[in-house]
Order: C-alpha cells, then sequence, then structure tokens
C-alpha cells in the first residue's frame, strides 16, 4: 500500500475518473453503428456519466476500506465532486442528442432529479462546501428548522431513482441494445452497485450491533455524554481517535444513521463513551433519550490510527479546537508510551470540555505536554518548539483551525504522511 495519503487520493480519482469507465467507452466505440458516428462524442459522455453516478451511489454506501485509506471526509467529498462532474457531462449529453418519447422522458426526468439534488445536497449533505462559504453555512442553519437530517437522507436517496431512470433509458436505445458487450457490461455495472448498495442498507437496518444507553450526563448547557454498552461489539474495529455511525431505530427523526466521535478508548467491556453538543436537530432531540434506549452502531471510522501505527518512532502532536478534542482523549488514554503534545483551543473558557481529566494525564504522564489556551494559537510560533520532521501531527476541529496548522505545516515541508486533518463537517 501507498504509504502517501496524498498518492491514494490521487490514485483514487485517477481510477475512478478513467479507469472505471473504461471497459465502458472501449466497448461502445468498438460496436456503435456508423450511422451514429457523428453522435459518438455525444453518446460516450452519457455513458461515462452513468458510471460516475453509478460509483457516487457506491461512495454513499461508506466502504470502510476507502475510510481507512484516504478517510471518510475525502469519500463524501468525492462523492460530492463527481456527481457534479457526471451532471455535466449528464447536461451535454441531454443537449447535443435527440430523442422522443419514453426515451427522451425517462432522460428529462433523470437529468431534473440529479440537477435539483446537486442543488439540494449543496447546501445540505455537502459540509466540505458549507464549511468553507459562511453565507452557505447560515443559510442551511435556517433552513435545517425545515429540512432536517431524516428528511435530508431520504430527500438524497432519490438519486436511486434517477438512475433507475437512466437505466430504462437506455435500455430503450435499440441501436445501444445491440452492442452486446457493452450491455453485458452496462449491465453488470448496475447489478454490482445495486448489490452494494441493498447490502449495505440492509446490514444498517437489521443487522448493525446494538446496545443499551446506560449513562448520560450533563457535562454543561446543551452538552451531554453518553454511555452504550453494546454486548455483541467487535471492540476491536473501533481504534482511538475512530468515530462512529449510531441510529436510535424506535425514536422518530433518529432513524437515520448520524456522526459521532468517540470519547474513550473502547476496551472488552464494550462501552462507547459519546460527548453531543446539540447542534442541529438530530443531536438536539438525542438528548432527550432516556436511559436504558436501543442504540445501533456502525464503526468505527477514521484516519488517525493509521498515522499513528506508520509513524510509530514520532511524538504525536494533536491539534484541535472546540469539540474537536474528543477524538483526541481516545488517543491520548490509548497511547501512554507515547511522547505527546496536545495544542487545545476554544473560543471561551466555558467551552472547555474534559479539562480536568487532559490535567490529569498531563500531571502523571512526563511525556504529555497539554496546552489549552483561549483564543487561537499562532502555528508558526508553536512549531518552533517541536521537531517537525519528527512528529506526526492530527488534527481536528474548526475548518479555519485545520486549514491554518495545515498551511503552517506544509511550509515545514513536513512529509504528507506525518499530518491529518479530519474535516469532520457532515
Amino acid at each position: 500500500m501507498l504509504k502517501q495519503h496524498f498518492y491514494i487520493f490521487g490514485l483514487t480519482w485517477s481510477t475512478i475518473l478513467f479507469l472505471v469507465p473504461l471497459p465502458l467507452i472501449l466497448t461502445l466505440g468498438a460496436g456503435l453503428p456508423a450511422s451514429h458516428a457523428s453522435d459518438a462524442l455525444a453518446i460516450q459522455l452519457g455513458s461515462i456519466a452513468y458510471v460516475w453516478f453509478l460509483v457516487a451511489i457506491y461512495l454513499s454506501t461508506r466502504p470502510k476500506w476507502l475510510d481507512r485509506l484516504i478517510g471518510l471526509p475525502n469519500v463524501y467529498l468525492i462523492h460530492g465532486i463527481l456527481s457534479m462532474f457526471a451532471i455535466g457531462l449528464a447536461f451535454l449529453h441531454k443537449t447535443n442528442l435527440g430523442s422522443h418519447g419514453l426515451i427522451r422522458l425517462t432522460g428529462d426526468w433523470a437529468f431534473d432529479i440529479f440537477l435539483g439534488l446537486l442543488i439540494y445536497s449543496l447546501l445540505f449533505m455537502a459540509g466540505w462546501l458549507t464549511a468553507r462559504i459562511r453565507p452557505l453555512a447560515m443559510l442551511k442553519q435556517v433552513l435545517e428548522h425545515i429540512f432536517h437530517h431524516e428528511l435530508s437522507v431520504w430527500l438524497h436517496r432519490l438519486n436511486i431513482i434517477a438512475v433507475i431512470l437512466v437505466f430504462i433509458h437506455v435500455q430503450l436505445i435499440g441501436y445501444i441494445t445491440n452492442i452486446y458487450a457493452y450491455m453485458l457490461l452496462f449491465d453488470l455495472y448496475s447489478a454490482a452497485t445495486a448489490i452494494a448498495y441493498c447490502v449495505k442498507k440492509i446490514h444498517d437496518y437489521r443487522f448493525l450491533p446494538a446496545g443499551k444507553l446506560i449513562s448520560k450526563r450533563e457535562l454543561k448547557d446543551n452538552f451531554f455524554e453518553f454511555k452504550i454498552q453494546i454486548p455483541n461489539l467487535n471492540f476491536r474495529k473501533i481504534q482511538a481517535g475512530d468515530y462512529i455511525f449510531i441510529r436510535i431505530p424506535h425514536q422518530s427523526g433518529l432513524r437515520e444513521l448520524h456522526p459521532f466521535s468517540v470519547v474513550n478508548q473502547v476496551t472488552d467491556n464494550n462501552v462507547i463513551t459519546l460527548a453531543i453538543r446539540s447542534d442541529g436537530d438530530f443531536t438536539k432531540k438525542i438528548q432527550a433519550i432516556n436511559i436504558g434506549e436501543l442504540i445501533q452502531v456502525d464503526g468505527g471510522y477514521g484516519r488517525f490510527n493509521t498515522l499513528i501505527s506508520e509513524n510509530s518512532g514520532d511524538r504525536l502532536v494533536l491539534i484541535t479546537g472546540g469539540t474537536g478534542i474528543v477524538p483526541m482523549l481516545a488517543i491520548i488514554d490509548a497511547h501512554p508510551e507515547r511522547d505527546m503534545t496536545l495544542f487545545y483551543a476554544v473560543h471561551a473558557s466555558n467551552d472547555q470540555l474534559y479539562v480536568s481529566q487532559l490535567n490529569h494525564w498531563a500531571n502523571t504522564r512526563p511525556n504529555l505536554t497539554v496546552h489549552i489556551q483561549t483564543g487561537r494559537f499562532t502555528p508558526a510560533d508553536e512549531l518552533k518548539t517541536i521537531r517537525a520532521n519528527r512528529s506526526t501531527f492530527l488534527i481536528s476541529g474548526p475548518y479555519a483551525l485545520g486549514k491554518n496548522w495545515v498551511h503552517v505545516i506544509k511550509q515545514q515541508h513536513v512529509a504528507a504522511n506525518k499530518y491529518y486533518y479530519e474535516e469532520f463537517n457532515w
């Protein structure tokens, strides 16, 4: 496996953009009748768009193997950008080809659904975008009172309807269905995506590990700590620094999976600790659940442990702000043998979490240095006290914080496999 995260990220993009559609491009090009040669480019663009939509649907299943390679935030980033690329190709396909009857209707309906969902998803599902554009984030907060989490997830699934319409659209085109090699691949790609999607959804709703809420306490206003015990959990799948997705099947508005970082190092007692602030409709409703409530868990996800393992001789530099401290607590707890430095910034002193625990660790572990500050750190100054070339940087927290630290770390010529900012923004 390539150790350089960005190499793997680039390889993933190249595979999706070029290698995955290539077999269909070749078979379609070889079998297309001469009478349609002038439309060949537009036809190929439509075929590529369909393949990219299928890949986007597969990525929506949160493949764990890909999460450990590039991180789920990057998987969602690819999902969103790929969908935009596919809609662009679909537009060129639609405007450069003439059709009629049901062929045209299925194509038009599919395109309209894709376009509408793209606009909606850019606001409500694409945290990587709203985190960067403040007016969109403010608009999202206003509209979330109407388009709550569960509704957003269900609306996003209309992509499946659009893909089915495209599938029917192609099956109605006689000169395409006569290209047997192409149609064989077309059907195989469609079937493989459908199977992967259905298996994942059945697993999420029927076979996720389930446990009960055994403890609930208020850390401060609108911020609760929850302890969930899951008897049949394979605790080794949740590594220090990971996050999980949870759903509460018997509570309206909480039946769709939602991600939260894990506070503790999960051991064979199978207790998962979460710290949840009331930010949106899901997090507000979950604060009202009672002890004994049934909770299902999917996870873990995250790349922090991968970097920790790959750079075993390095000092760990943990950089965080606000609620981003949560995964860092598990990392500190799980690795008492490692030299560590923590930079924890908050807007105000009453925003601090688990400070007594952090101070206890700092006082009892000589290899741990803790810096807690109200207001931002100055990365360039702080890095002067650290041997950057012998350190691994793990960053969690607001986008502005992560962007600032990553910029300075790059200026220090730190290798790409020695730093990772986990954008937890969906």
